[in-house]
């Protein structure tokens, strides 16, 4: 589905066209929520979005929640969740993330652990032009 505007002056002569910029949407995905799952050790799993037409120099990836929190939230993890991210893999292929690996002070170090707590989202790849 493209989306695109045409504008006309007064005497009726197109100035602006979907030639001249237009969105189109390559690709959506939905994620679903899931509660909290934490364990020892480091992730590198990933869901695969393989688009075709994706660019990263004419793309843009946005997740957006489908739903939010209905209070303020902390600015630190708590109950809610948050949103996955994203990395652009090369070509047409794009990893999703719902989880974050982190290191955990142990006293005499640290241990690798990972958190996943998606919210509901969605991820949309935006094609312009």
């Amino acid at each position: 589905m493209s989306y695109g505007l045409s504008i006309f002056d007064r005497a009726g002569n197109q100035t602006l066209s979907m030639d001249d910029f237009t969105i189109q949407k390559l690709a959506s995905l939905n994620i679903s929520a899931s509660y909290i799952k934490q364990q020892a050790g480091t992730r590198t799993d990933y869901i695969l979005m393989d688009v075709p037409g994706y660019d990263p120099a004419t793309c843009f990836v946005m997740i957006t929640p489908t739903l939010y929190a209905g209070y303020s939230q902390p600015g630190t993890p708590d109950g809610w969740g948050y949103c996955p991210t994203y990395k652009d893999l090369g070509g047409t292929q794009i990893a999703i993330f719902t989880y974050v690996n982190y290191k955990d002070p142990n006293g005499s170090g640290y241990t690798s652990r990972w958190t996943q707590h998606p919210v509901q989202c969605i991820v949309e790849v935006i094609k312009v032009k």
